[in-house]
């Protein structure tokens, strides 16, 4: 009978072990707090490589020459406002530069100015596209001593596409 009485002992524990879990999770409580995410976002503009400008020019025609080439693309943080600027040279950019350049190469002698496209934009988060403009007026001579020339020797053909943002 003492088997009989560990038997009904263990089961009474267990009962009431199963009870008292259950007793503590109906009385369980919870509660809650909020919390605040905070994000700085640093507005950035990238801008792609700027393809060569070129002109195909006959020595003294009769209208003025555009210029070809000059694609580049402009990718900027959404609504960040941006402008381009134009400066003569490779030298250091010095912001903002200008809406326009005139430049005189120093191989061939002729004179061209350059702008681009548009003032400028504003970010949407993927890339814009806009064009450097080139024209060269017309009734120019300009130098070559032979059937056709190139202004490979120039030393002042590289110019700067400043981005400001």
């Amino acid at each position: 009978m003492k088997k009989l009485q560990v038997k009904k002992l263990v089961l009474a524990v267990a009962a009431l072990g199963a009870v008292a879990v259950g007793a503590d999770v109906a009385n369980a409580a919870s509660t809650s707090g909020t919390f605040q995410v905070n994000i700085t976002l640093t507005s950035v503009c990238t801008l792609g490589s700027v393809t060569a400008v070129a002109f195909a020019y006959t020595s003294l025609q009769g209208g003025a020459q555009s210029a070809t080439g000059g694609n580049f693309n402009v990718t900027c943080t959404n609504t960040l406002p941006y402008t381009f600027g134009l400066q003569a040279g490779s030298g250091a950019a010095s912001p903002p530069g200008t809406s326009t350049i005139t430049v005189t190469d120093n191989a061939v002698n002729l004179q061209y100015q350059l702008g681009t496209s548009a003032a400028g934009g504003t970010g949407s988060g993927v890339a814009q596209a806009y064009t450097v403009t080139g024209t060269m007026a017309a009734a120019q001579s300009g130098n070559c001593a032979s059937g056709s020339c190139t202004n490979g020797a120039a030393t002042n053909k590289v110019q700067t596409l400043i981005l400001n943002y």
